[in-house]
């Protein structure tokens, strides 16, 4: 264990820079897709690799995630969590892995779409 370790603190730049471009990249794939959506809105995250996103329809967060997932497999913390109604928090900096946060992005808007109706 203490081999792997020191190894890593002997790349630790290599390894922090590779962290900070999946975040900075990632962070902008949804920022782009909150720009591109009319309900949700969010303040652009200073650091972390969560964020919070807020949306105008009228249903309780708890209930938004539950039914998103139950109908498209999209999964996101409720706002309710955090005592911040009709938002959630998404995770964007799991992967690099591009089309995968894409992929679940557009999961969303396609729950977004059944709201709309």
């Amino acid at each position: 264990m203490v081999e792997v370790a020191a190894l890593a603190l002997a790349h630790a730049d290599v390894i922090l820079e590779r962290s900070r471009r999946i975040v900075r990249e990632n962070l902008e794939v949804l920022m782009e897709w909150v720009a591109s959506e009319p309900h949700p809105s969010i303040v652009r995250p200073e650091a972390g690799t969560t964020a919070l996103v807020y949306y105008d329809y009228p249903i309780e967060s708890h209930d938004f995630c539950v039914k998103m997932m139950e109908t498209e497999g999209a999964l996101v913390t409720p706002g309710d969590c955090f005592e911040e109604p009709r938002s959630f928090h998404v995770g964007y900096a799991y992967s690099d892995n591009l089309d995968a946060l894409r992929e679940g992005l557009a999961a969303i808007s396609r729950f977004l779409r059944t709201l709309e109706g």
